[in-house]
């Protein structure tokens, strides 16, 4: 019986021993918690992350930003926009030289009414747009491009012309890849047209209909040769300018372009 006791007094013992390391080491443990800094813990943390990906045998993640893709346009464009030159009959007086911005919105306006042009329909137009300019502003000659969207606005009330300012080639081929024919006010004798009479118009209005690659198919008003006529992109571009007031300052207008949409 005394052995019993005793061997039951010594297990006893042992148990409260085994019991007092664990308290005393879960205290060591929690306060190495608290004294470890965020950082630390968040290298920890990543560790033991590590740790499991590696006991399932997974592959880290990798995510990279997507670059964005770069802007394509079909190869080629035309749209059917009616031609007519600013000078229907070939009289180039003094209210047909004038008449670049009046021919480029009535080819627009044709074109939004899915109408043909002839050399009667064009120039009775052109007679009437003077007339109304006479009216409305006391004169028919040389527009910028917002003048002009104003012109339509009250002349044919089109109420979807949008002026932009600013903008790059790129964005001329978008808007004709979306069927958008375009009027752009020009430096004309940094054209290069050899069928203007040279050297041609210090300030000239055209209307772009399509490009084919780097070459842009415009309706140039400026010569009866103009219907279709194809301009180089940067030669284009170079030469637009918006009116400053004087054709003099041509070239110190302002990118600018009449969008319809």
């Amino acid at each position: 019986v005394l052995l019993v006791l005793l061997v039951g007094q010594m297990i006893l013992e042992a148990k409260e021993t085994v019991a007092q390391r664990e308290a005393e080491l879960s205290s060591q443990m929690k306060k190495m918690r608290q004294d470890k800094t965020e950082p630390e813990l968040a290298t920890a943390q990543e560790n033991n992350i590590k740790i499991e990906e590696e006991a399932r045998g997974d592959e880290p993640i990798s995510i990279e930003a997507a670059s964005p893709a770069p802007i394509s346009f079909p190869a080629e464009i035309l749209i059917d926009v009616p031609f007519t030159p600013q000078a229907p009959f070939a009289v180039w007086d003094h209210v047909h030289e004038e008449a670049c911005e009046e021919a480029s919105l009535i080819m627009v306006k044709y074109f939004l009414d899915n109408k043909k042009l002839s050399p009667v329909i064009a120039e009775n137009e052109i007679q009437q747009m003077k007339e109304y300019q006479l009216k409305e502003n006391g004169s028919y000659a040389d527009s910028n491009m917002k003048e002009l969207v104003e012109i339509a606005e009250g002349h044919y009330k089109l109420d979807n012309l949008d002026v932009i300012y600013d903008f790059t080639k790129a964005d001329i081929k978008k808007e004709l890849a979306k069927g958008n024919p375009i009027i752009v006010p020009t430096a004309g004798r940094d054209l290069g047209n050899p069928f203007f009479t040279q050297p041609g118009p210090l300030y000239h209005n055209l209307v772009l209909i399509g490009y084919e690659g780097d070459i842009i198919i415009t309706n140039d008003p400026g010569t009866k040769r103009g219907e279709k006529f194809k301009y180089d992109i940067d030669i284009l571009f170079s030469a637009i300018h918006d009116f400053p007031g004087n054709k003099e300052k041509i070239r110190e207008g302002r990118k600018a372009m009449i969008v319809i949409r």
